[in-house]
């Protein structure tokens, strides 16, 4: 590849602007033994870090150092949390500096083995259409019937490849969710991943690809907005489609928390009381707070049912640590995701609550498994799954 054609290159000047100060590091304001960055966590050294990944940049433009295995897996090894974008001191964006690394290491074909192995055209997700490599049957396997498959509506349900092949408990209760409150709306029988992997991967227009054949099939429904439980599809479609083709997504985005939060507020729907009385804490999905900006939502949603109580953990909101499912790093670095994970069913423990709740399919599952791993007797939910044994319709929506 000519030195030219880098995707690093065109954002040299981003990368000049980095000046050390390590504040992507900090979190003073919360005492000691809070860190950000769960690569750093993990990998000890610098070079995983945010000023780490920005030295290593800086060296690949001056032409000091080339690209090779040893920086894809400081690159990779990121899971794309946006803490340090989210507390940079001079408002840089260090993700769009490390998706420019992703895409010029994937060119070179010094992508992770395992990560290149799960999204590789014979066998993965380029064959399957999902991470999972299950079969389209599998895909709507968990649907009550198909009385609501490719049925033109305003509204498509993108049930994600997580919510249909690893977590259906989720795509059900989203699907009872909006079936409760009266909203109109269609599941697809040919739905593909949204793309969202390959962007992980620096893969951008195979993302696009995947993301404008859904799109076709939303249009011929005739529908004006898509829902989603995963907050990584909801962005594919809300943000990254239009960064990346430079136009506008055809349809809303929305998650259905935002949805339901709304219908709440409106007077909508309802919530029975929680009995007994029970404590929850809450753990921000890093894509639908950092990423998306949507904080109030799951909130709201948790405070309007009656007998529950939200105990906030001490990093939360834009302060929220990953819990280490994020930037597909499960494929390769398998041990990060897990220390990240324990670290944060420790957090939730600290706040005395009884069920730790999230917004996210791969939170859920990470957060489950690092559970498990760690014998704690804190319950794992979805808010979905929360909410969905509590809500009652007050009124049909039109």
């Amino acid at each position: 590849m000519s030195e030219s054609g880098r995707a690093i290159d065109a954002l040299k000047n981003i990368v000049y602007q980095c000046n050390r100060c390590a504040h992507c590091f900090d979190l003073s304001w919360l005492g000691d033994g809070y860190n950000k960055c769960p690569a750093l966590r993990y990998g000890i050294f610098d070079s995983y870090s945010a000023r780490g990944r920005f030295f290593i940049a800086r060296a690949v433009v001056d032409g000091q150092i080339e690209y090779d295995a040893d920086i894809a897996e400081r690159i990779f090894a990121c899971t794309e949390c946006r803490a340090c974008a989210e507390h940079c001191f001079k408002y840089i964006t260090t993700t769009d500096i490390y998706e420019a690394l992703k895409i010029d290491l994937a060119e070179q074909g010094l992508m992770p083995a395992a990560l290149a192995a799960g999204l590789s055209d014979e066998g993965g997700l380029g064959e399957h259409h999902n991470v999972y490599q299950g079969s389209p049957e599998e895909r709507l396997a968990w649907l009550p019937d198909m009385s609501r498959v490719d049925k033109p509506a305003e509204t498509v349900f993108f049930v994600g490849c997580t919510s249909a092949y690893a977590r259906q408990n989720m795509a059900l209760d989203t699907y009872t969710l909006l079936d409760q409150a009266g909203v109109d709306f269609t599941v697809l029988s040919d739905e593909w991943c949204c793309g969202h992997p390959y962007l992980s991967a620096g893969q951008p227009d195979k993302a696009v690809a995947f993301m404008e054949h859904t799109l076709a099939l939303v249009e011929k429904m005739g529908a004006r907005r898509m829902v989603f439980n995963c907050p990584g599809c909801q962005r594919a479609f809300r943000d990254d489609y239009q960064k990346h083709t430079g136009k506008p997504g055809p349809v809303e985005a929305l998650h259905v928390v935002e949805l339901l939060a709304a219908y709440v507020k409106e007077g909508r729907i309802g919530m029975e009381r929680y009995r007994p009385k029970v404590t929850v804490t809450y753990h921000d999905p890093c894509v639908l707070g950092r990423w998306m900006g949507i904080y109030d939502a799951p909130r709201d949603l948790l405070k309007a049912i009656p007998g529950v109580q939200l105990a906030e953990m001490a990093r939360n909101r834009r302060d929220a640590y990953c819990c280490g499912a994020g930037g597909m790093i499960r494929y390769d670095f398998s041990d990060m995701a897990n220390l990240a994970g324990a670290d944060r069913i420790a957090e939730a423990e600290a706040t005395g609550a009884e069920i730790l709740v999230s917004a996210c399919p791969a939170c859920v599952m990470q957060l489950q498994q690092s559970r498990q791993k760690t014998r704690s007797k804190i319950k794992v939910m979805d808010l979905t799954e929360l909410v969905a044994s509590q809500m009652r319709p007050l009124r049909t929506i039109d």
